[in-house]
């Protein structure tokens, strides 16, 4: 997932935080009396963070309290829903929270009968796609002005004859390009004069 989001010729810049939850329904650090952990990936003897760029959630599901004292977090709340049972949990647990409230009203939507979740994943699917079309679409947006950007930048600066060297200097500045890159803009859109 992390690797995925980037492309040949991108800098390392488009890389977005990626989150992993587990939610486990068994034990699998049995020395530890907590139920939730988070991870990052830090070096061994210093423990400086490599990158803020990953996290690891981890729930496990057997640790949860039984009771929920008044200083629950939302996380304490998530967990027991998702590990309830009883149709009074869940009640309980929605009138705690308004997102957890927003989930059980979903999950009695899709627990009525089968044509009802068919048409609610149905259209689950395509509020995500279009979501998805738009993002790409903004973004193939974005690269197309970006890439505009650097070829007027380019043509300017050699029409005004400014240096080959000040002007990669610029393109690195101002569009947060590698030196190559920058040669490799200038090679492509210097040809075009």
């Amino acid at each position: 997932m992390y690797a995925e989001q980037i492309k040949p010729g991108q800098t390392y810049n488009v890389f977005k935080k990626c989150v992993s939850i587990s939610i486990l329904n068994f034990t699998l650090f049995p020395e530890e009396t907590e139920f939730y952990s988070c991870f990052h990936i830090r070096e061994d003897t210093r423990q400086f963070l490599y990158t803020d760029k990953m996290e690891f959630h981890l729930i496990e599901l057997p640790k949860l309290p039984q009771e929920l004292k008044d200083d629950k977090d939302d996380i304490l709340l998530w967990a027991k829903f998702i590990n309830s049972e009883r149709k009074e949990d869940f009640e309980m647990l929605a009138s705690k929270n308004t997102y957890i409230q927003s989930a059980y009203n979903t999950l009695q939507v899709i627990s009525q009968d089968e044509q009802k979740r068919m048409e609610y994943e149905a259209r689950e699917k395509a509020l995500r796609d279009y979501n998805q079309g738009i993002l790409e679409a903004r973004e193939s947006g974005w690269e197309e002005g970006r890439k505009e950007g650097i070829q007027a930048l380019i043509l300017d600066n050699l029409e005004e004859q400014v240096t080959q060297e000040r002007i990669l200097r610029k393109l690195q500045k101002r569009f947060n390009l590698s030196e190559k890159e920058a040669r490799q803009y200038y090679e492509q859109y210097s040809k075009l004069e």
